[in-house]
């Protein structure tokens, strides 16, 4: 086998004499006499003699030396490679040029292979394994801040759901999102930690709930023996709104509503190419009024638009077509005064989340830190009026 001989230390053995009789005035000042016949200048020599042959020695790293690295990392019969996937790709490495053309491994031979492999691994081989492995210790191994878990979960769903579509994963620690979604005060328990899992693609619920349970499973190894984990599918705030606007001409109400519907999609959507930067709705990114205004103004179609109501806001959209999830009073609009008026909104979502003009007028409706958002449109919410002319628009 050829050396590997990284240049590790340059100096010759004259740089590291100089260096020591440099060091003579100030650790022996009292030492005058540096003629090669001196004894002390002679003992300096000697291990001058030894450092160079030491530094010659740390730069003859032989494969031998890196095989025995490789099993320092990953332990004398690489039982440090737990994963089946880890081991092929570590034998691939080793072989080499040699794997093309190889055979599916029988997994209880596979410890085998690797030792058969190392024997006969050229130095090119070995430093990709070293690599490899390397790469493979700045994985985390344990779970303790927000940052940890976001990590690993995000790669544990990655292994699940293919690296096809974005995922977007949000710790929340001290909190359990299995029990508060829908609580307007949220008690805080530092055992618990939630992730909320966003998989970039439209799952039934039955298959994001397999999922979820699937990364909890991964995650539970790395997480501190007291860590009471909770893997939850993305959790909306859906609202329900009306419009009153002006269409331009030559489009119907089945037009304009399949054009809103997309519209708001696109811009309060969570997943990839949607939002207001491209990435999905930001978790607890607070939906402003005028955003909305906005969004339904550039929708194909629209002129422009004379009113944007929130009518009704749940935890759940099946909900929206409930009277206990209406939001504020909304004379001749979607409710009558007297009958079924409210003012504020549901209870359980928090009288904090509208937030108010000094006037009284909402402008604006707060998530929760883990939440995103859902906009939903009726085709009988929506109201139009008459275009008006460019002089009498206000």
């Amino acid at each position: 086998m050829n050396m590997l001989m990284p240049n590790l230390d340059d100096r010759t053995f004259d740089d590291l004499l100089s260096e020591g009789l440099s060091q003579l005035p100030t650790v022996a000042p009292e030492w005058t006499n540096h003629n090669p016949s001196d004894p002390g200048i002679t003992l300096i020599e000697l291990l001058t003699y030894f450092t160079e042959i030491l530094v010659y020695r740390l730069g003859r790293v032989t494969p031998a030396s890196k095989l025995q690295f490789l099993k320092l990392l990953k332990g004398a019969n690489w039982e440090g490679l737990i994963q089946h996937d880890d081991k092929v790709q570590f034998l691939r490495l080793l072989m080499g040029a040699r794997w093309e053309g190889w055979e599916a491994l029988d997994p209880a031979r596979l410890e085998r292979e690797i030792d058969c492999a190392v024997l006969t691994a050229g130095p090119d081989e070995i430093e990709s394994a070293v690599d490899y492995l390397v790469n493979g210790l700045k994985h985390n191994e344990c779970a303790v801040t927000p940052q940890d878990f976001e990590r690993i979960a995000n790669r544990a769903a990655r292994s699940h759901l293919g690296s096809e579509w974005p995922i977007r994963t949000l710790c929340v620690p001290s909190v359990n999102l299995k029990k508060a979604q829908t609580r307007s005060t949220i008690p805080a328990d530092s055992a618990h930690v939630s992730i909320v899992v966003v998989p970039g693609q439209q799952l039934p619920d039955e298959a994001i709930t397999n999922v979820c349970e699937k990364i909890r499973n991964d995650l539970l190894p790395y997480c501190l023996l007291t860590t009471r984990i909770h893997v939850v599918a993305p959790i909306y705030l859906n609202l329900a709104i009306g419009l009153n606007l002006a269409p331009k001409g030559g489009w119907s109400k089945q037009q304009l509503w399949n054009a809103l519907r997309e519209a708001l999609q696109q811009r309060f959507g969570l997943n990839a190419g949607q939002g207001p930067q491209g990435n999905g709705w930001p978790f607890g990114k607070a939906l402003h009024i005028s955003e909305l205004v906005e969004a339904v103004e550039e929708t194909p179609g629209i002129d422009y638009v004379e009113d944007v109501t929130i009518l009704q806001i749940s935890a759940h959209e099946q909900e929206l077509t409930s009277l206990d999830s209406a939001l504020g009073v909304q004379i001749g609009i979607h409710s009558t005064l007297g009958h079924d008026a409210l003012l504020g909104g549901p209870g359980a979502l928090g009288s904090d989340r509208l937030l108010r003009s000094d006037a009284g007028r909402l402008v604006s409706i707060a998530l929760r830190p883990w939440e995103l958002l859902r906009v939903n449109i009726s085709p009988e919410n929506i109201s139009t009026i008459e275009t008006k002319r460019t002089g009498d628009r206000r």
